[in-house]
């Protein structure tokens, strides 16, 4: 990406809650800024497997995945590169996770349209190796893509109500697919009744989701179990937020278990909780990515720079 700027100030993040509480939040340090970026660009941050102050990221339109050290940001590591196309406001690369040393991504192809969920090689930077899924056709928006590995090694694909499937389906819906599968495999449907569900995360054996509304519906949040035999959750039975729309865009385990939610509208992460249900205060910034590093940070996507929130 063009137009990388490292900065090194720290700021206090101002203002409160839209419930007037003050915000639960400490320092905000802002580790990169690309100048060129547009808001939903930095999307999927992650925390490296092994590298306890590294946190990886994508590109969505460049089609990349990419990594820095938020102590020594300097450097800016491009891991994978994948030829997308970004026709439409949320085409593009939108979603990686790593199983067993290996790679995921799902992204838009650039010459048909379809939604495909693929494992990538070794090489540096990584290209695709095979083809996983393919979903289908996806219009401009509510395509899903985000991805998320399981604790029995297992991938699981939000996909939008907008995609081929979907509609062949009847709904978005959180899936599950064997990342050594073909690329023709039937997905195991987890929940459905999805508008577009791009804010989840896995924690063990649980899944938490939040989902996106149109018209007169509600955005709903809550946690589906993943464990064999569990009684399945549907959209319906997930939890209304009972507030003002956020857009949620991305969702970050936070470290009692349950996790933070980013709000495109409000560009903030709010901790998100099942009893009673609702939002707490800001944590801090975030537009469009969250992920917690081993030591609590929690670094963010704003519309053109990672920041890093103190634990």
């Amino acid at each position: 990406m063009a137009g990388v700027t490292v900065l090194v100030g720290v700021a206090a993040l101002a203002g409160c809650s839209s419930d007037g509480a003050e915000p639960a939040v400490g320092s905000v340090r802002t580790i990169v800024e690309f100048a060129d970026a547009q808001p939903g660009d930095l999307i999927a941050l992650r925390a490296a497997d092994t590298d306890p102050t590294v946190v990886e990221w994508i590109d969505r339109r460049a089609g990349t995945i990419r990594s820095v050290d938020i102590e020594d940001p300097a450097e800016i590591t491009v891991l994978a590169s994948i030829d997308v196309g970004t026709d439409g406001a949320q085409r593009g690369l939108l979603g990686h996770a790593t199983i067993d040393g290996t790679r995921y991504a799902a992204w838009t192809d650039p010459d048909t349209g379809h939604l495909l969920v693929g494992a990538l090689d070794n090489a540096e930077p990584a290209s695709v190796d095979r083809v996983v899924w393919d979903a289908g056709g996806t219009a401009g928006g509510a395509v899903g893509g985000h991805l998320a590995a399981t604790a029995d090694s297992k991938l699981v694909l939000g996909i939008g109500q907008l995609t081929d499937w979907a509609k062949d389906h009847g709904s978005g819906a959180m899936l599950q697919l064997d990342p050594l599968g073909p690329a023709d495999q039937e997905p195991v449907v987890l929940s459905d009744g999805y508008t577009n569900p791009f804010a989840f995360a896995t924690a063990g054996d649980l899944l938490w989701v939040a989902d996106n509304a149109v018209g007169d519906d509600t955005e709903r949040t809550g946690v589906i179990d993943l464990a064999p035999g569990s009684t399945r959750v549907d959209r319906d039975d997930l939890d209304t937020t009972g507030e003002n729309p956020r857009a949620p865009s991305a969702a970050v385990v936070l470290a009692d278990g349950t996790i933070g939610v980013c709000g495109f509208l409000d560009a903030e992460l709010r901790p998100w909780s099942p009893d009673p249900p609702g939002y707490g205060a800001p944590i801090g910034p975030c537009l469009t990515g969250g992920a917690r590093l081993p030591d609590g940070t929690i670094v963010t996507a704003t519309a053109n720079a990672l920041v890093a929130v103190a634990p």
